[in-house]
């Protein structure tokens, strides 16, 4: 069997978060020009334009906690105002799910879902079927719930979609906020 043949139409939605500074005017939603831009992401390296986003709020909450908790000085950290929440409609032609087992054991993946953990793993496992399959995103654990498969996140490679992000995301609205205390 090919790992082709698990590449497949997604639609749904999933949210993403920003900043909700007191007196500072929200960024655009459709802003993508940072996506990648970190050297601190589980699955891009520095350079890739990638875009995550989450299942759910609480998804996204706990992953940027755990981020926060791992990757931020305490004060910058205590400096982190609340989180605006948006939710996206999202449609995309090939996606490949790597919280469906099979998948993984097509790509020979040992101990899945937890060698996500190690970043590399997780990086090299996104620069294959990024560069290899005609995937232009891949359903991931969450690494806040590693236990839980059904908790994930969505990992878009920009570079394989359509210029206008309305192709891929038509439709967002706000879904409240959140803050980690």
């Amino acid at each position: 069997m090919s790992i082709e043949t698990f590449v497949k139409p997604w639609s749904g939605h999933a949210v993403r978060h920003f900043p909700d500074t007191p007196g500072v005017k929200s960024p655009d939603i459709y802003d993508f020009r940072y996506c990648g831009a970190s050297n601190e992401n589980r699955w891009n390296t520095a350079g890739e334009r990638t875009l995550y986003l989450a299942k759910e709020k609480d998804v996204a909450l706990a992953e940027y906690a755990r981020h926060l908790r791992l990757n931020r000085t305490p004060g910058l950290a205590a400096q982190t105002f609340r989180r605006r929440v948006f939710r996206f409609q999202v449609k995309i032609a090939w996606v490949l799910d790597l919280c469906n087992p099979d998948v993984c054991d097509e790509l020979s993946l040992t101990d899945a879902p937890n060698c996500f953990m190690n970043m590399s793993v997780a990086r090299a496992t996104a620069h294959f079927i990024r560069n290899t399959t005609q995937a232009q995103a891949i359903i991931v654990p969450s690494i806040a719930f590693p236990d839980k498969t059904e908790k994930w996140c969505l990992v878009l490679f920009l570079e394989k979609l359509p210029a206008d992000p309305l192709k891929f995301l038509p439709q967002a609205k706000p879904d409240g906020t959140f803050q980690v205390t």
